[in-house]
């Protein structure tokens, strides 16, 4: 089917089910968070996806291995709630278990809608990354024109609280200090787009234009993954 948009009675239900935070509930309202809920999300999948493998061939397509789950995994948090009131989908290649790869996301929250593209997670890839810029590999410079020729996203990741390369170029700083890295459009003003379905053509015109970013997170990936066997052997 056609995507047209997420309901607002799905956003309310997800919500309310996350408040019932309760199995019997869940099961009497499978069916219906499977309807209003989980296929928008297929199909939103299925018109992304033409112009999505333009930018990676590679990457996953089967939608029922890119949408979050309503379930949580409550084994590695503190939070215990059963349920999310939020879901999410990746662009990414396929990966190992619990293994971080650059990915392309929309989320869809009760409070803000929002997408992007994120990688460099772990500490190896952030290094490699950081050689990159510092070297001024033509990735990093094209990735860095991109990203500032898309004013609608931001920059971001968790900041550490000293310059690690006080003496590197201003503009570059943003870029050097973060612990992972990767950029959003971020919308708590007007659910309209999302509701009727006009915010794809934005969202997938953002994401032809961070393909540069991607590229650059791919490649900080495929160096700290090669350095790491480098050193085991």
């Amino acid at each position: 089917m056609a995507f047209h948009g997420f309901s607002a009675e799905g956003v309310d239900l997800l919500q309310l089910n996350r408040l019932q935070n309760s199995k019997e509930f869940y099961d009497a309202h499978k069916d219906e968070i499977k309807r209003l809920s989980i296929r928008p999300f297929h199909e939103l999948i299925a018109e992304m996806t033409p112009e999505m493998v333009k930018i990676d061939p590679q990457f996953v397509t089967v939608p029922s291995r890119m949408v979050s789950r309503v379930r949580r995994d409550t084994r590695y948090t503190k939070d215990k709630t059963l349920y999310r009131a939020n879901m999410w989908l990746f662009f990414r290649r396929a990966r190992r278990e619990r293994e971080s790869v650059p990915a392309y996301y929309f989320e869809l929250h009760p409070e803000y809608w929002a997408f992007g593209c994120w990688g460099a997670w772990g500490r190896s890839e952030m290094e490699a990354l950081r050689e990159m810029i510092l070297a001024e590999d033509r990735l990093f410079l094209d990735a860095f024109r991109a990203v500032n020729s898309c004013p609608q996203v931001h920059l971001a990741g968790e900041m550490y609280k000293r310059p690690k390369f006080p003496d590197a170029k201003p503009e570059y700083q943003d870029w050097l200090n973060r612990k992972e890295i990767g950029v959003d459009y971020t919308n708590s003003e007007d659910f309209a787009p999302v509701l009727d379905g006009t915010f794809v053509p934005f969202m997938l015109k953002t994401m032809r234009q961070l393909a540069p970013l991607y590229r650059l997170l791919l490649a900080a990936k495929e160096r700290a993954d090669a350095a790491g066997r480098e050193a085991l052997q």
